[in-house]
C-alpha cells in the first residue's frame, strides 16, 4: 500500500507539471480532472486504513473475515475476497510505520 499511495504522489506531480487533464486506468473508465481524481484516490484510501486501524484496535484478536466485515461494511461482500487483499496490505503498511525497522508478521 506504501508503494501505491507513494505512486499516487509521484502521478499527481506529474500531471501537474505537465498539465495533465485526464488518466486512462488500466480498469474503469477514463478520469478527467486528473488531479483531483488523484487527491480523492488517496483520500479514500487513507480514511479506509484509518478505518482499518479503527477496527483492529477494538478487535485486536479478530479475524481477517471478521475485520473485513467491519472495515468495508459499506462494499458488496461479493467484493470482500479484493477487500481482505487490500486491508492485508493496510496492515503491512500500519505494521510498518508503528514499528519501524522490525520485522512483522504482516510485511
Amino acid at each position: 500500500m506504501t508503494a501505491y499511495l507513494e505512486s499516487l504522489d509521484q502521478l499527481y506531480m506529474l500531471c501537474n507539471q505537465y498539465g495533465v487533464e485526464f488518466i486512462l486506468p488500466a480498469h474503469g473508465h477514463v478520469l478527467g480532472s486528473a488531479r483531483a481524481q488523484i487527491a480523492r484516490i488517496k483520500t479514500h484510501r487513507l480514511e479506509r486504513e484509518a478505518k482499518i486501524a479503527a477496527v483492529v484496535r477494538n478487535l485486536p484478536r479478530g479475524t481477517l473475515d471478521e475485520w473485513v466485515e467491519r472495515a468495508y461494511d459499506d462494499v458488496p461482500r461479493k467484493l470482500w475476497p479484493a477487500a481482505t487483499r487490500s486491508l492485508l496490505a493496510h496492515l503491512a503498511r500500519l505494521e510498518a510505520r508503528e514499528h519501524p525497522g522490525l520485522p512483522g508478521i504482516f510485511c
